[in-house]
């Protein structure tokens, strides 16, 4: 799934941040997780999910913001997002048959 401006200024929207006054780094990083969170999706529901289904939409963008914001030090609450997240991860991986040895 192509990445866009478009995907990027929401999710920096959500995240409270001035999409015009982000800097590379952050533009990356944001990038970055929303590609994660594609690829999350894609096995969660499937790779030919609806892109342009308004709670698809809804879930990259509070996925990916979760990712951005997971990122250093983190609260109780946020760790256990994240663990969700990476656990949820690692079981999709397995179940495509990535993680084999």
């Amino acid at each position: 799934m192509a990445l866009n401006n478009s995907i990027t200024q929401e999710v920096a929207e959500y995240l409270g941040i001035d999409f015009n006054e982000i800097d590379p780094i952050v533009e990356s990083n944001l990038r970055r997780q929303i590609s994660a969170a594609d690829f999350y999706l894609c096995g969660a529901i499937g790779k030919s999910y609806d892109s342009e289904d308004p709670r698809v939409k809804e879930l990259r963008i509070m996925i990916a913001a979760e990712l951005y914001s997971s990122r250093g030090v983190m609260s109780a609450k946020q760790d256990a997002a994240f663990r969700r997240i990476a656990s949820d991860f690692l079981l999709q991986l397995r179940l495509e048959g990535r993680g084999d040895d």
